[in-house]
């Protein structure tokens, strides 16, 4: 191993928690002679890795695999960009790479068996694009786009997920304390502010009605003490029943409307961060019961953490079976894994158990149905077990995973305050110019404004909307006329113009262009 324990290189590793990319340049977690050479998979060069290497059946199921340490030598250093042509039959990128066409296109296949898997299962998939900044020879700005997710990247993200989900299974059956990448179940008044926007699209997570219990506001109560008033009561919905396969669902129904860019924003600022633990609570998102992260230790701490434990539980099992197994290798083959039936520990079966092995009776059929249904909203009981000690105690654990997932949120507000920065930086020689933009925010000081071309987004202060006194309604997160009753909401299409920018605020300023308001609908007179 390239980082060891408790070394200076480890701590820094620690330290930062996980590579930071910024538009122009990346912060790596480890040294450039790790990160980009050593530990980096190059064309014709032999490299150390650990693999999950799984058989998948055309159900997805994974039936059996093998996590081992080994030796790689790659074909070809690929792109996105690169195998999304090849898959998209572009003729002069298929020529390049002929030897290698027939393997993409049996990763496109078992792309599609996975996802169709995950679908099955109830995980949700927001399609949200990020912006990219593209640069010119001078390493000058020269656009901001929206990032592409294509069959390339899918395909790399399925079978990240997949090898995941199995080595997160494996090191939960060997009941050895690991770090778990969880996202638990939303709040319930988050889901509830949700619903309210929702129901102004015509929309519903068909949650029912939600129980709410009333809150007083302590300063409201002593403000209005002696004046006959009532005071302001805050409404919090007491619980939620609420599974992803309903995100899921909502997620199909908006898909292509024109306000699937608002729902889908609202939709994922509902749910909770995911965060690392010590401690298995599922994730919610994916509608797995079990997750970590293990496919990209140079870049992410709790990964490198996780390829630890399991080269310790591997060496522990080549021990155990003094030589019949080799070294690194985790492996279910029947003869194995009846011999661990028998002895009430199936080693690697926590969440994976073969389906062939399965009783064929139409109860077994049932259950096999409702599992593959919605195993988040099933939340299977899961035998105890009991939890072994590992060569890492739980409590160290706990402390790498609130470190992780701290840093995890500060490169995240790294990145983010930095790309705010290269936009108002972009937009400065914008002043002055039009754009037909999408109102995708709503506050009492005024609205935000997302630009149809260039993905920035700006505010148009409520205080510069001088043809009218507008007021913002909280229930509705409209912004009315008084007098005039025009309207600005969600979702709305509005003409702007870049007024002025703060580069040290990072903030962009737009002015509403003039147009015919819309108004909101008046009831029908009877008799017409």
């Amino acid at each position: 191993q390239y980082v060891i324990p408790d070394t200076a290189l480890d701590q820094e590793a620690r330290l930062r928690g996980t590579s930071v990319y910024f538009p122009d340049r990346a912060v790596p977690m480890l040294p450039l002679e790790l990160s980009t050479d050593i530990c980096s998979l190059r064309p014709q060069l032999d490299r150390l890795v650990m693999s999950c290497i799984m058989e998948i059946d055309n159900r997805g199921e994974i039936v059996e695999y093998e996590i081992c340490p080994g030796i790689i030598r790659s074909a070809e250093r690929m792109t996105y960009t690169a195998v999304n042509a090849i898959l998209e039959g572009d003729e002069s990128f298929q020529a390049r790479y002929a030897g290698l066409v027939a393997n993409f296109e049996l990763m496109r296949e078992l792309q599609m068996v996975l996802n169709r898997k995950r679908e099955r299962r109830g995980s949700i998939d927001f399609d949200l694009p990020e912006p990219v900044i593209e640069f010119d020879e001078l390493g000058l700005m020269k656009s901001i786009t929206r990032s592409e997710r294509n069959i390339a990247n899918r395909i790399i993200e399925e079978f990240m997920l997949s090898a995941n989900e199995c080595v997160a299974g494996y090191l939960e059956a060997k009941a050895v304390p690991s770090l778990y990448r969880i996202h638990e179940q939303p709040d319930a008044k988050r889901v509830y502010d949700f619903e309210v926007i929702a129901a102004t699209f015509g929309y519903s997570l068909g949650v029912g009605a939600l129980p709410i219990q009333r809150m007083q506001f302590k300063t409201d109560r002593r403000a209005n003490y002696g004046t006959g008033k009532r005071a302001r009561e805050l409404e919090i919905p007491k619980e939620v029943h609420i599974t992803p396969r309903m995100y899921q669902k909502l997620t199909e129904k908006i898909a292509g409307k024109p306000e699937e860019r608002i729902l889908s924003y609202l939709m994922l600022r509902s749910l909770k961060q995911a965060r690392y633990s010590e401690e298995n609570l599922g994730h919610f998102a994916l509608a797995a019961t079990i997750y970590t992260h293990f496919t990209s230790p140079i870049r992410r701490y709790p990964d490198l953490i996780v390829h630890r434990i399991l080269k310790d539980v591997l060496r522990d099992s080549a021990e155990k079976w003094d030589g019949e197994v080799p070294v690194g290798v985790g492996r279910v083959t029947k003869a194995v894994s009846e011999q661990h039936r028998r002895e009430g520990h199936d080693l690697n079966r926590a969440e994976f158990a073969h389906r062939n092995e399965r009783a064929s009776t139409p109860e077994a059929s049932r259950a096999r149905h409702t599992e593959n249904a919605s195993p988040w909203s099933k939340r299977r009981q899961r035998e105890h077990i009991e939890i072994k000690d590992g060569p890492i105690p739980l409590d160290e654990l706990h402390a790498i995973a609130e470190e992780s997932s701290h840093s995890e949120r500060r490169a995240d507000d790294a990145e983010r305050e930095l790309m705010e920065w290269k936009k108002a930086k972009f937009m400065q020689d914008r002043i002055g110019e039009d754009f037909d933009g999408l109102i995708i925010s709503i506050t009492k000081f005024g609205f935000f404004v997302e630009l149809a071309d260039l993905f920035v987004e700006g505010l148009v202060p409520l205080n510069t909307l001088i043809d009218d006194h507008y007021t913002y309604h909280e229930n509705t997160r409209e912004i009315i006329g008084q007098r005039s009753r025009r309207i600005f909401r969600l979702g709305q299409r509005v003409r702007v113009l870049v007024d002025r920018i703060d580069p040290v605020e990072k903030k962009i300023q737009f002015a509403l262009m003039e147009e015919p308001p819309p108004r909101r609908a008046k009831g029908r007179h009877k008799g017409k």
